[in-house]
């Protein structure tokens, strides 16, 4: 039986399309006009959500793919984004938007090799991978793309991703973090974040989680599946962390000696920063993350820290508002786009 680990994180919820209760109230019952009943009609819809015309454009080209960095358009151009940026436009149910990530997705991401369907992890350079982490998280939002819009094509490509991956992107009997199709060969290593909650239920992703190491305040990086054993960097990367520990979570495992490193250096210092040591706990870098504060308000929230997860919110909003250079990366800008206008959180 083959051993799949892939992503456990968890999903971000569809938002349902609401009323914005602009109507006028009803007259009360005695006062009621007599008036002839019209039958409901289409046209009087419930104004759609969608996404703001300008919203990031100076990430955009004039093709409307997406590069790394706001107005450098020599800056990558990542299935990293366009995953991230499909999640956002479910999330605000923007048909058209999607539609057109799609084709750029099919156009210029999708590499046919046989029967195999692979995504590149960077379009308009020589890149022969993909990367499992965004492969997983683009075939999640194509199938809720198709429920909420109707569009069959969008799960259909989300398969053949999924059974591409799970024929050939496999190593040791392990599902791995890419395959380099011009070689033929796959990675030797799964990294642990990798296994979010949007993964396949049939890969199998649980059992690296359940059996890492949580005694320690950080967790291990990876799993090398050629040595069968979890490998840990000297330097930490908080994103890293915040979701191995969602991960668990996940699947019902707590990570007391995390959690309670993470709450005591919160309540200390009132921030996070983004890269830390092992050894000491201490930070190794002076700069903070909006990708890192999504991912510590998803886990506050998952731990029943709603109170702190509001404060992480407010935190990454003045550290947005204190950027006054404007060079946000892609990944951190739509993060917190992601957590700002989730109703969920």
């Amino acid at each position: 039986m083959r051993k799949w680990l892939l992503p456990p994180v968890a999903l971000l919820l569809l938002l349902s399309a609401c009323d914005d209760g602009a109507s006028e109230p009803a007259p009360e019952p005695d006062k009621q006009p007599e008036v002839e009943e019209q039958p409901e009609t289409e046209e009087q819809a419930v104004e759609q959500k969608g996404v703001p015309e300008d919203f990031g454009e100076r990430y955009f080209d004039q093709n409307n793919f997406i590069h790394a960095y706001p107005d450098a358009l020599d800056s990558q151009f990542l299935s990293e984004s366009i995953g991230l940026y499909m999640e956002y436009l479910v999330m605000m149910e923007d048909e058209e938007k999607f539609a057109e990530q799609y084709d750029n997705l099919m156009s210029e991401f999708v590499v046919e090799e046989g029967e195999n369907f692979f995504i590149n992890w960077l379009i308009f350079e020589d890149a022969t991978v993909n990367a499992l982490i965004d492969d997983i998280r683009i075939a999640a939002a194509l199938r809720e793309a198709d429920e909420l819009f109707n569009r069959p094509e969008y799960s259909e490509t989300a398969d053949r991703i999924i059974e591409t991956i799970s024929r050939i992107q496999t190593n040791n009997d392990y599902t791995v973090d890419y395959y380099d199709w011009e070689v033929e060969y796959p990675a030797q290593r799964v990294t642990l974040s990798y296994l979010i909650a949007d993964v396949p239920e049939d890969m199998n992703a649980d059992r690296l989680l359940e059996n890492v190491e949580a005694d320690a305040v950080f967790f291990p990086e990876y799993f090398d599946v050629a040595e069968e054993m979890y490998v840990k960097n000297e330097v930490v990367h908080m994103i890293d962390q915040l979701l191995i520990a969602i991960n668990r979570e996940r699947i019902g495992l707590s990570s007391d000696v995390f959690e309670e490193w993470l709450k005591t250096e919160w309540e200390e210092e009132g921030r996070l920063f983004g890269r830390y040591d092992r050894e000491t706990q201490e930070a190794r870098v002076t700069y903070e993350s909006l990708a890192m504060y999504f991912y510590m308000n998803e886990y506050l929230l998952a731990i029943g820290e709603d109170e702190a997860a509001e404060e992480v919110k407010a935190r990454a909003t003045e550290v947005t508002e204190a950027n006054d250079n404007g060079e946000t990366h892609f990944f951190d800008f739509i993060h917190y786009h992601l957590m700002m206008e989730d109703e969920t959180k």
